[in-house]
């Protein structure tokens, strides 16, 4: 029985996903990334450096439960937006079960998203 609990945690541990985001690993478990335009930018830069690449758009993670992780910059190309960092369930975009505004450095943004991804395994 024992070795049967091992080799399911095995074969679980397989199939989890790993990315490499601003030189850190971030762990999906079984999320998938299906767009991203965040990872080629440099966060470590000013804002106004980076600005025109700064859209609504950035990064979308899905869950294996049908939970969305969504970054986007709001508003989009301004200098005096935010980073934004959602977990949306059921496609209600209007009231996300997690919501963060992180500071725009890649340490608050990883940190963000593994909350993000947390909650999203949190049923």
């Amino acid at each position: 029985m024992a070795r049967a609990l091992q080799r399911a945690r095995t074969i679980k541990k397989e199939n989890n996903i790993d990315t490499l985001l601003f030189g850190e690993i971030l762990e999906l478990g079984e999320a998938r990334i299906t767009y991203d335009t965040l990872s080629p930018l440099d966060l470590a830069q000013p804002v106004a450096a980076i600005v025109e690449d700064l859209g609504e758009d950035l990064l979308q993670i899905a869950c294996d439960n049908g939970d969305i992780v969504d970054v986007g910059w709001y508003p989009a190309w301004n200098e005096a937006g935010r980073l934004r960092v959602v977990t949306v369930r059921g496609q209600d975009w209007e009231a996300p079960i997690f919501s963060a505004q992180p500071a725009t450095s890649p340490q608050a943004l990883l940190a963000c998203l593994r909350a993000a991804l947390a909650r999203s395994g949190e049923r």
